[in-house]
């Protein structure tokens, strides 16, 4: 006998009232049986039944290959295929070279997309009761347990058959999706992009010595490890969650190494942010970058559990798992932060855990402050950070030049670290440090949010002197350029000036040059953070064309701590063609 409970949600219905127990001949219900389900009883109905759920299920199957052929090719693309204005700063084009990705990295596809892992399913349960007695009953069955998530009452299960689930609710089960380290992205993704190098703290605002920052703080990172390096030295806890690892002695990827020295490296070579922090290492992904659902959210609560205030996760899934989600609200409830990567495949959304709201997105840009191509966008972003070519560590006393948004995001999560100890107040909480964060960020790219920079640019010294008096800073903060609406020849350059400092400042003026004419403005009075945006009129540039764009503050004789931010360089021009992806597979890392 099999008890389950109708919810048909791929066909629009949702019948949720009443169970339905399905036994030889009879069909007895409690509830009221829907009008649709009562012409199952005749043979000739059931068969036009039957092809029509065969027709529906095949329907859906193409419109998902379409959504996602669709979201791939977004990807490749960029913005899509249409020309695209855009801001090119004035600055020289350097080599890049990412590290490769593993040769068994590979996009989901639409099986993995609806199904999650092939053989596997994540159940859970709302009361403790039908948690142990499903724990029973799997002892007695087919299904072997692969997993337990006590706080959350959730269990990763394998299969052989899809008739060894009989008997188990479709409403208490769910995929398993995979997760991974994001692809790295190829040698020449980002033609004149700017590299970082060992220059990464001091683009952040860190000049001097940082080393005892982050005492007390505890970090955690979930990701593939921790190899040995000397800047990481004997201080990290580290605690594996991968089945079959009996020790850390077990070959590991390098990019946990990496990610942990960003965040409390200390050698000053791949000098962290809180190198005085303490480092959780926990480990859910294996030796090729991969993971899955269950071990994210399994290492998320053991995290909260564990007394971490901040957790780093450069990981991500395409796949929205229910069980990641609690973890996410377990980690909430308890006011311990959580960063992640968006993702390196230039999608228009970022991937999960980072598309959650409760949960800080983070992109990347280069050291020209230009957001990189490869680096996911969306609503989502709260972020972006350095990620091309940033120095980090490298398991066996080697280093990398390290780019991504697995770069990007550790960087966040020490700047968080660095917040909660360093500022002026005194020892702050989690969610204060958070508030540091988004009121100190940097203007970038479009006025107010934008789905490439988010809230904007990471910046250290700001956040650790957000109660530090007497600082006057203005800056011009971006030069963006908004095309010209359908049918329309003038577009609109944004001039952004931000008061960057801690006090008001009134009085300065801005020259916006462009091309050989000169556009002169008064600045109003703005607050500390606050920014104001100059917009004017611009043709739209012909193909070939460039027009040059110069924006400067000034003062008048009021105090700048920092005059070079004063000045902002760029040209407009057209992007006629996008940098195709190239898909290759190196033998190593």
């Amino acid at each position: 006998m099999v008890s389950l409970s109708l919810r048909i949600i791929g066909l629009g219905f949702l019948y949720p009232r009443g169970t339905y127990t399905l036994a030889t001949g009879r069909l007895p219900i409690s509830g009221a049986l829907p009008n649709w389900m009562q012409v199952v009883r005749s043979p000739t109905k059931k068969y036009y039944l039957g092809i029509a759920a065969l027709a529906a299920v095949f329907l859906g199957f193409w419109l998902i290959s379409d959504i996602v052929a669709t979201i791939r090719r977004q990807g490749q693309s960029g913005r899509g295929n249409d020309p695209r204005p855009y801001v090119q700063f004035d600055r020289p084009n350097l080599p890049s070279k990412a590290p490769w990705r593993h040769d068994s990295r590979r996009a989901p596809g639409i099986d993995e997309l609806l199904f999650g892992l092939p053989g596997e399913r994540i159940v859970r349960f709302d009361n403790e009761k039908d948690y142990r007695a499903f724990l029973d009953w799997v002892g007695d069955s087919k299904i072997r347990l692969l997993g337990r998530l006590d706080d959350l009452r959730a269990a990763r299960i394998g299969f052989d058959q899809r008739g060894d689930l009989d008997g188990l609710l479709d409403d208490e089960s769910f995929p398993n999706f995979r997760v991974s380290i994001p692809d790295l992205p190829q040698v020449g993704a980002q033609p004149g992009a700017i590299g970082f190098g060992r220059t990464t703290l001091e683009w952040l605002g860190i000049s001097g010595d940082n080393s005892d920052w982050g005492e007390g703080v505890r970090i955690a990172m979930l990701d593939t490890g921790v190899g040995q390096h000397e800047t990481l030295g004997d201080r990290i806890r580290e605690i594996d969650l991968v089945p079959g690892n009996e020790s850390f002695a077990t070959e590991i990827h390098g990019h946990g190494t990496a990610v942990a020295a960003l965040m409390v490296g200390r050698d000053g070579v791949s000098q962290g942010i809180v190198p005085a922090a303490n480092l959780l290492s926990i480990r859910i992904a294996d030796q090729s970058g991969s993971s899955n659902s269950f071990l994210l959210a399994e290492g998320i609560v053991r995290a909260v559990d564990e007394g971490a205030q901040i957790i780093n996760i450069s990981m991500a899934s395409y796949g929205d798992s229910l069980l990641v989600q609690d973890a996410v609200a377990y980690a909430t409830e308890k006011q311990v932060l959580i960063v992640a990567s968006a993702g390196n495949e230039g999608y228009t959304v970022p991937a999960y855990p980072a598309a959650y709201d409760d949960v800080i997105a983070v992109g990347a840009v280069d050291a020209a402050g230009q957001h990189l191509a490869f680096s996911n966008t969306g609503e989502s972003i709260d972020v972006v950070a350095p990620g091309f070519e940033v120095l980090a560590a490298w398991p066996g006393e080697e280093y990398t030049s390290f780019t991504g948004t697995s770069a990007a995001a550790p960087l966040v999560a020490g700047a968080l670290g660095a917040a909660l100890t360093e500022t002026e107040s005194g020892q702050l909480l989690p969610l204060q440090a958070q508030a540091i964060l988004e009121s100190n960020l940097n203007a970038s790219g479009a006025p107010g949010h934008d789905p490439l920079y988010g809230g904007g640019t990471l910046d250290v010294d700001r956040m650790v002197n957000a109660y530090t008096e007497g600082r006057f800073d203005l800056a011009v903060a971006s030069n963006w350029y908004e095309e010209p609406g359908p049918d329309e020849v003038v577009g609109t350059l944004q001039v952004t000036v931000q008061n960057q400092g801690t006090e008001p400042m009134s009085g300065a003026t801005i020259d916006v040059i462009i091309n050989d004419d000169i556009f002169s403005m008064t600045l109003p009075l703005l607050r500390e953070g606050a920014s104001h945006v100059v917009s004017l009129p611009v043709s739209e540039p012909e193909e070939g064309q460039q027009i040059g764009v110069r924006s400067t503050i000034n003062l008048n004789g009021n105090e700048d701590r920092d005059p070079g931010n004063n000045i902002l360089n760029g040209n407009i021009g057209l992007i006629t063609e996008q940098p195709a992806v190239v898909d290759e597979n190196p033998e190593s890392d």
